[in-house]
């Protein structure tokens, strides 16, 4: 069994959440704010500010007209994309690194974190969620467990994978008795100490619904769905990828079968 203390000691040395994060979640989620304050928070960063009007203005964009103040950016892109470029912005320095026990590149996490945030994003829309923003942070920040978690499972990880190919578990299940802690669980326990709401916790802790009472909640269920649709479509890259439980009746729910002509 692992050190359990010696992998949350490891917490600190991450880089925290810049608290403008936290007042721009709050802002976007809460109906009542006016636009107006959001702008204001974002302005008052210089730095993040800048890299908005970058953003805003490259070529992957493609807009017609040159963006030069976050009023301009979020009359033109709506709230939602502002929002979520600077939560991109802000939330990409710990995942971008190499997780070689993942078998993840420099890089790989953070595509396929931000690839999973866009199917989040749809599929949440598509289903009327309000908490939006919430859904895309937690989608960009669920695997936040394996920066610290992959060199545990790199000393394991045939030990893992054979509970995985023999036993049927998934990898987090294995994760779990292998390592007694798994990655859901760390990013848990790191979101909590980040201060993020009980419900980013929660859909974290749950992405991969190995507690049954989770595929309840909507929100967590569309996080899970996320992120078994980018794997199914190869932007799941690492060791552990499909190595998950399909829960077909949570599918069902989203993609309902159609019967007959």
């Amino acid at each position: 069994m692992t050190d359990l203390s010696g992998i949350l000691k490891k917490i600190d040395k991450l880089e925290p959440v810049p608290i403008i994060i936290h007042k721009v979640l709050a802002l976007a989620n809460d109906p009542e704010a006016p636009l107006s304050e959001l702008m204001r928070v974002v302005e008052r960063d210089p730095a993040i500010t800048a890299n908005l009007l970058k953003t805003a203005n490259s070529a992957y964009l493609g807009l017609a007209v040159k963006v030069d103040s976050v009023q301009q950016a979020v009359s033109m892109l709506g709230q939602q994309q502002v929002v979520e470029m600077v939560l991109s912005q802000n939330l990409s320095g710990n995942l971008d690194r190499a997780q070689a026990g993942y078998g993840l590149a420099k890089g790989d996490l953070w595509r396929q974190s931000l690839a999973v945030a866009m199917v989040a994003r749809t599929l949440a829309k598509q289903r009327d969620l309000m908490s939006l923003p919430a859904i895309y942070t937690a989608a960009l920040l669920k695997d936040i467990g394996k920066v610290i978690l992959h060199e545990y499972v790199a000393d394991k990880l045939d030990t893992i994978q054979r509970l995985v190919s023999d036993r049927g578990m998934s990898f987090v299940e294995a994760e779990k008795d292998v390592l007694g802690m798994d990655h859901t669980a760390l990013g848990g326990i790191i979101a909590k100490q980040w201060n993020f709401s009980p419900h980013m916790i929660y859909m974290i802790e749950n992405h991969h619904l190995a507690n049954l009472a989770s595929r309840n909640d909507p929100a967590t269920a569309t996080l899970y769905l996320a992120d078994m649709v980018a794997m199914m479509v190869d932007t799941g890259l690492g060791v552990d990828r499909l190595a998950y439980h399909v829960y077909q009746d949570v599918f069902n729910d989203f993609f309902p079968i159609k019967s007959g002509p």
